[in-house]
């Protein structure tokens, strides 16, 4: 039988090549660990002495430190001198003049609970706050008002809400100069007041305030919303600076039971270049009526959205160069007929073309829509059921007319 060979061991130099690394890189190396981790390495040397000082990301989760002893409280104990340290840690942070800013501030918590978290946020001054909301097993909880201060460096901010919850009241001197927002899994009763607000992204939300963001970010330039509901009669988007709209799966209605179409949709925005409409998860969305003033629009795609009015107005002719429009139609969805939905998609045309009479649209798009007819799965029996797909290729429609 063959020797067994042995494993082959690198020869050790002893050297400590991590301590040798400059103490930037160091920072980077240890930023994915949980910051008291961080505070407990520069207890290791002199060199590693103040690394938390330097870590680019601080991420802290407060049920790291609840006390599962105490169970005679109505909310749960803390070991108040584990957090305690920690804000000394980032207390002394703030004081060293040698330390860089925290740039993201990830922090798990209750907002039943926030006793601690606004120390944390305030010491930490982070220019951008991520906060994880996790629903603690209190259905009330969740719509607890809740007031969220945002320190002076604060410029993106993320928060991640579970069940529901009520969006924060975003105030503190960070309300003022935040860039970017985004709010997931969470109900909005009143919008913010965000003055300098760039960058919106709202996901699995539901609006219960007027969508009228002019109001309270005039200075918007790109505004992402999905999977959300717009409790609303209407949507009225005037942004003038506004650059990039993406609603994939916004339904818009005051009484979200109700099966009319009351969604009124306006889009005015003289410098938006992007437009995407979608409705992905099956079936249409059907507006009251559907507005749309975008001189400078470049790029439109806008799938499976039926209005009863249409009003499309994009400056001069051909200004759209790409993209497409897009309906769908299945016997098991609730879905307008295949011949209403190519009346629309010729109304559309024609705003797009408006130095071409219909007749002319007509015979310029008819090479460049297509008719799909398929079967897909149904969702209830498992059975295959028929569906069709009209689309229109923008960008060889306009390409063909070289306008």
């Amino acid at each position: 039988m063959a020797a067994r060979k042995q494993p082959w061991i690198a020869p050790g130099d002893g050297v400590d090549h991590l301590t040798a690394l400059p103490l930037e890189l160091r920072a980077q190396i240890v930023a994915s660990l949980p910051f008291w981790q961080i505070v407990q390495l520069s207890a290791l040397s002199r060199p590693w002495r103040r690394i938390h000082h330097h870590a680019p990301v601080v991420r802290l989760r407060i049920y790291e430190f609840v006390c599962m002893e105490d169970r005679s409280r109505s909310l749960p104990g803390f070991d108040e001198g584990a957090i305690l340290s920690l804000r000394l840690a980032l207390a002394r942070r703030a004081q060293d003049e040698t330390a860089p800013k925290v740039d993201t501030l990830d922090l798990d918590y209750s907002v039943a609970d926030p006793r601690h978290a606004d120390h944390l946020i305030a010491l930490a001054d982070a220019r951008e706050i991520i906060l994880d909301v996790p629903y603690n097993g209190n259905p009330a909880s969740v719509r607890v008002p809740w007031r969220l201060d945002l320190p002076p460096a604060a410029r993106r901010l993320h928060v991640d809400g579970d069940y529901m919850h009520l969006a924060p009241a975003i105030a503190g001197p960070g309300a003022a100069t935040l860039h970017r927002l985004r709010l997931d899994n969470a109900s909005l009763a009143e919008w913010p007041r965000l003055p300098s607000l760039r960058s919106l992204a709202l996901d699995n939300v539901i609006v219960q305030a007027p969508f009228t963001p002019a109001e309270w970010c005039p200075l918007l330039e790109h505004l992402a919303v999905s999977i959300s509901a717009v409790e609303q009669a209407r949507v009225d988007i005037r942004l003038p600076l506004l650059k990039s709209l993406d609603m994939e799966d916004v339904d818009i209605r005051p009484h979200r039971d109700s099966l009319e179409p009351f969604g009124e949709v306006t889009i005015d925005a003289p410098e938006l270049e992007e437009l995407v409409l979608t409705c992905a998860s099956g079936g249409t969305t059907e507006y009251r009526s559907f507005t749309l003033r975008a001189p400078r629009l470049r790029y439109l795609r806008y799938h499976n959205h039926i209005a009863g009015r249409v009003d499309v107005d994009v400056g001069r002719p051909g200004s759209v160069r790409a993209g497409s429009i897009s309906f769908e139609t299945n016997e098991e969805i609730a879905c307008p007929e295949m011949k209403l939905c190519r009346v629309q998609m010729m109304r559309m045309l024609e705003g797009l073309l408006p130095e071409l009479s219909p007749e002319d649209v007509a015979d310029a798009a008819r090479p460049h829509m297509t008719l799909d007819k398929y079967s897909v799965e149904s969702f209830d029996s498992g059975k295959m059921i028929p569906e069709e797909r009209l689309t229109c290729d923008l960008s060889a429609l306009m390409s063909s007319l070289k306008v």
